[in-house]
């Protein structure tokens, strides 16, 4: 025979030993093996019960007759035994493998079986008669065959047959001894065939069992190992296989595991993974990821699965991430250890901070954004309510940074955050952290600030500012200010959208009186947000209603005493808050974009009344930049004066001089094509904000309308009389008309009259009047000039 199948029947010989005993197999497929033997003998047991319970009331009532002593001993014993047999069975832990003592009363217990059963042809066989020897043979061809569910119980099942057919051999050999017929020697040797072939096929099925345990061991060990590999497209690939005993230690430790550790095979081997990498953590004076390390901890000690725990530590003096996944492995039921997959996700991580940062930083200030002011306020504000810790929120907002924006462009304007953001950087303390929430707006968060502290805090910003002007990479150098809300919490219950609200109130007071300055946000600026707000919602009603009123003021001449014209003057009675003044309505009306509708209403109920005056008296409108800006300004005013049959000489539109603010082409366009039409333009508030005496050249100004501001202290300040004085002169060397606002008394129309002012209007010729009172005043004598 070649060699070749001397070692195939030496590897055979070799199976068929470890298929009769567990000596041989790895600690932890011998493990395997007993337990699904275990589960194997638990579902073969019931056809060994009804083999043997079946058995013993044939024996019993087949042989009672000729043997009735033996017959019932023998069938009671072996149901004796199957109830013993039972009761010891199926008291074994379902969970559990079968453990020594277990398995020694079972062999014992069907070993007294086959004692039992052995007898049997003894006894019967030799003195019986053929009906006797038809039964023992059945009985015994029976039992023997049923054999084979006992081939869990190692070497049971085989003892058992032979001792049923050593019996048969016994009785045959009696036989032989009475009546020497060749009989015997035939049955004798097909006996001794039936024993090889069920020995033979007890061992097989038994290497064949063991061998599908193995398997499916291999597979399942298989499957574990890719579902760890099969990560997601768009994961790094594993670097490295783990693998850890029930006690949490490293086994089959490979080399890339070893490397990337940086440790040898034999330092890790029978090591705890945990405590490993805890100094790997904390080595070279890093710090431990303790929440990565804590839920690794967790989830081996609750043997749960787990994936991507990131762990930080340190690879040859450079800090190194490594993300672990695993999953526990049980056998049966049993918990025998971890396997998982090891990946080196430093460039990863370093991408995933990179990215956070980015999201978490205004990318042209590099300071944190309002993302990450409203994430770190929400935990914040959980921490401040437990250590009752005050605190102050402070919104900051630059004053002209639109101006310096829009005059110098957007570079410059992005230069000039830049230089701010640096500015108030260096400012902050430990406890204050600074935010951009957007455009030219920053947020100060100021940790266990009272008022006083929050209010020294802001005085010193706002001054830090406004003292110090920006110095650009051009060399321009921009003045720029700073106007503050604050809003102060005591560590109560608060919410971030509370806090910004009251902050923006603030800052919205701080705005109103000018800028460069700063206030507290106080209950009182919550109640005129809601009315605001109420009024807003009302408007769009009232101007679909009817219910905004229009009231004419009249104005004249100052030397002819000749009347002029009527200006329209809009009023708004709330029936909650009473009357509205005609600057709140325009500003109402550009915060909830109703201003160029508003606009339309009033000029064409205006135009409509000024028809019926007759005469050339003049019909003054007031004008919004922002009625300016609509695309339909000019074909509404157009259309307006077409329908009411308005000559468009007796229309002025009176402009603000924030018209200046924003200068373009397009303005130029626009008062050019209405000055072309025979619309008068006039300039309204003179003197009181942005200065403009360099566009009265560009702009075809028809009129100046002084400022009643000027007119009311004329005459007790020196400074305001001389303001007036060169605003009529101004007029005169321009070729312009100049109208003087707020008129009270006859000493002020007097002094006007001889500084040659052109035009009056007050209360001391007449206050605004209705439609019906200005209908009322054309018909009266209202030359009240000829007095003075």
């Amino acid at each position: 025979m070649p060699l070749t199948r001397w070692q195939k029947l030496l590897h055979r010989v070799r199976m068929i030993r470890q298929a009769v005993s567990n000596q041989d197999f790895p600690p932890d497929a011998r493990e395997t093996i007993q337990a699904s033997r275990a589960q194997a003998l638990r579902w073969l047991n019931l056809f060994h019960i009804v083999a043997q319970g079946s058995a013993a009331p044939i024996a019993l009532l087949c042989l009672k007759g000729n043997y009735p002593f033996y017959g019932p001993l023998l069938g009671g014993t072996v149901l004796f035994l199957l109830a013993v047999y039972n009761l010891l069975f199926y008291s074994i832990p379902a969970q559990k493998r079968i453990v020594r003592p277990y398995a020694c009363l079972l062999k014992t217990l069907n070993i007294c079986f086959g004692l039992c059963w052995s007898s049997l042809p003894i006894i019967v066989f030799p003195q019986g008669d053929a009906n006797d020897r038809v039964v023992v043979a059945g009985l015994l061809v029976g039992l023997t065959s049923t054999t084979i569910t006992l081939l869990p119980l190692i070497g049971v099942g085989e003892f058992i047959a032979t001792m049923l057919i050593g019996s048969c051999f016994v009785a045959l050999w009696i036989s032989w001894n009475q009546n020497h017929d060749l009989f015997y020697v035939y049955v004798g040797l097909e006996l001794a065939i039936y024993l090889f072939f069920v020995l033979t096929l007890c061992l097989t099925v038994r290497l064949l069992f063991t061998a599908f345990l193995l398997n499916r061991q291999s597979l399942e060990q298989r499957n574990s190992i890719v579902s760890l590999l099969l990560r997601n497209a768009d994961d790094e690939a594993g670097d490295w296989l783990w693998e850890t005993t029930m006690d949490g230690r490293l086994q089959h430790v490979s080399a890339t595991l070893a490397s990337a550790l940086g440790q040898s095979r034999e330092q890790l081997e029978q090591s705890r993974l945990t405590d490993i990498l805890s100094e790997r953590s904390s080595s070279h004076g890093l710090s431990i990821d303790e929440a990565g390390l804590d839920r690794l901890r967790q989830c081996l000690d609750h043997r749960i699965f787990f994936r991507d725990v990131v762990i930080r530590g340190d690879l040859h003096g450079e800090q190194r991430f490594w993300s672990l996944s695993g999953r526990p492995i049980f056998r049966n039921r049993i918990f025998i250890g971890y396997k998982g997959v090891g990946t080196d996700v430093t460039r990863t991580h370093e991408a995933q901070e990179s990215a956070s940062f980015r999201a978490r930083h205004d990318l042209l200030t590099s300071l944190p954004n309002r993302a990450a002011f409203l994430e770190d306020m929400e935990r914040y504000l959980i921490e401040a309510e437990e250590k009752s810790e005050p605190f102050a929120l402070l919104n900051l907002d630059l004053d002209g940074f639109k101006q310096i924006n829009d005059r110098f462009g957007h570079h410059c304007g992005d230069q000039m955050l830049k230089k701010v953001a640096i500015t108030l950087s260096h400012t902050l303390e430990a406890q204050q952290r600074l935010y951009r929430f957007g455009g030219d707006e920053f947020i100060l968060l100021e940790r266990g600030a009272s008022m006083t502290e929050a209010a020294r805090t802001a005085d010193h910003l706002v001054n830090l500012l406004t003292q110090a002007p920006i110095r650009l990479s051009e060399g321009m150098v921009c003045p720029i200010g700073l106007s503050v809300g604050i809003v102060v919490s005591c560590g109560g219950v608060e919410r971030v959208s509370s806090l910004l609200e009251a902050s923006d109130l603030a800052l919205y007071e701080a705005k109103s009186l000018g800028g460069h300055t700063f206030r507290f946000y106080n209950p009182e600026l919550l109640t005129v947000a809601r009315r605001n707000r109420d009024l807003i919602r009302a408007l769009p009603t009232a101007l679909e209603k009817g219910q905004l009123d229009i009231v004419y003021q009249p104005f004249f001449n100052a030397q002819s005493q000749k009347l002029c014209g009527f200006e329209a003057l809009i009023r708004w009675t709330h029936p909650e808050y009473g009357r509205v003044p005609a600057e709140r309505i325009i500003q109402l009306a550009e915060e909830a974009g109703l201003i160029h509708r508003l606009g339309v209403y009033v000029m064409e109920r205006a135009c409509r009344e000024a028809h019926g005056w007759g005469g050339d008296l003049v019909l003054s409108v007031n004008v919004s930049v922002g009625q300016l800006e609509a695309p339909a300004f000019l074909e509404d005013t157009f259309r307006i004066l077409r329908e009411t049959g308005l000559s468009p000489t007796r229309l002025q539109i009176e402009m603000t001089e924030s018209i200046f603010m924003e200068p373009d082409a397009a303005t130029f366009s626009l008062l050019h094509k209405l000055q072309t039409a025979g619309i008068s333009i006039a300039l309204d508030d003179f003197g009181k904000g942005f200065s403009s005496l360099g566009y009265l050249r560009f702009f075809p100004f028809s009129k100046i309308k002084l400022d009643s501001l000027f007119v009311r202290d004329m005459l007790r300040e020196p400074r305001a009389a001389s303001i007036v004085r060169a605003v009529i002169e101004l007029a005169i060397d321009l070729g312009v008309a100049v109208t003087a606002e707020g008129v009270e008394n006859r000493e002020q129309l007097a002094y006007l009259r001889r500084l040659g002012c052109t035009e009056i209007q007050g209360y001391l010729l007449s206050r605004p009047l209705t439609p019906e009172a200005t209908s009322h005043f054309l018909k009266v004598d209202h030359s009240l000039l000829s007095q003075t």
